[in-house]
Order: structure tokens, then sequence, then C-alpha cells
């Protein structure tokens, strides 16, 4: 199945499997950064120096209906910029290979944040103070969010 999308003007590349390869070393394991479900996330550099995400979906496991639902996540992603969500910077669909470049998040991902907190801080943060940090983020900087 061919992923078709017209995205100028958006920023968002569209990368060969040989560069996503390249940039990863292959997808060598001392590059996972995390996996689960049906992707493993690896950790690449481009040629400018970039520091990347490198989301490798497992096609065998996705049906038609979770490709459906990745392109409208990749038309979704290419529209909206904001500081505190992870940009898609671009996307690859060659051959069987569906790959989605985001940009790379230096204190890891939120999930981490939230159930993984031993390996980080050694404690978590109360549901106080979660609910204080979503309410601020919702009210003071959801505002700047452009679509």
């Amino acid at each position: 199945m061919v992923l078709d999308f017209n995205h100028a003007g958006t920023g968002v590349m569209v990368h060969s499997i040989h560069q996503l390869r390249s940039v990863t070393d292959n997808f060598a394991e001392s590059n996972v950064l995390g996996q689960g479900g049906f992707r493993v996330v690896y950790k690449g550099v481009l040629a400018d120096g970039t520091k990347i995400d490198v989301k490798r979906i497992q096609l065998a496991v996705v049906s038609s209906k979770g490709l459906s639902e990745l392109r409208s996540d990749i038309a979704i992603l290419t529209k909206v910029k904001h500081r505190h969500l992870v940009a898609l910077l671009g996307y690859c669909t060659d051959g069987i290979e569906r790959l989605l470049v985001y940009e790379y998040m230096s204190q890891g991902p939120l999930a981490q944040h939230l159930f993984k907190y031993e390996e980080m801080t050694g404690k978590p943060l109360s549901w106080t103070m979660r609910l204080e940090k979503c309410a601020w983020t919702l009210s003071k900087r959801w505002s700047i969010c452009t679509v």
C-alpha cells in the first residue's frame, strides 16, 4: 500500500530507508530508545547534526485500518506545532517500511517520567503536582498552538 501525501510548505521531509538506516547504524540495538506494541524507537543523527527519534512500525502487525490511522496521524502531525509537543520532522514509506521521524526528546518520553520515575529520580510526582502542571500547561501554553 502506498501512502501518498502532499505536505508542501509544512517542513516535513520524506526520507529514504537508506538514509534512515545510515543515521541509525542500520537500526542497531545500541540505538534503541524504546519499544512496545508494534513499534521500536531508535535514536539517530542526521548529516547536519540534528538528533532525531525514528519510530519504526512493524508492518506485519499493522492492519489496513492501522495504515489508515498512520496516514491520518501524519496528516494531523504535519499541521500541529507547539513547543510542548514533539514535532514530526519526516517519514518514510519505502516498500514495506513505515517510519516516522521526530525531533529528539532529550529528556525521554513522557511515559518514562510518569511510569518509570524510579529510574530517573526515585520518586513520583504527587497527583496534586501532576494536576497542577497539567492545568498550568492547558491554561497558559495551549493558546500558542497553531494548526
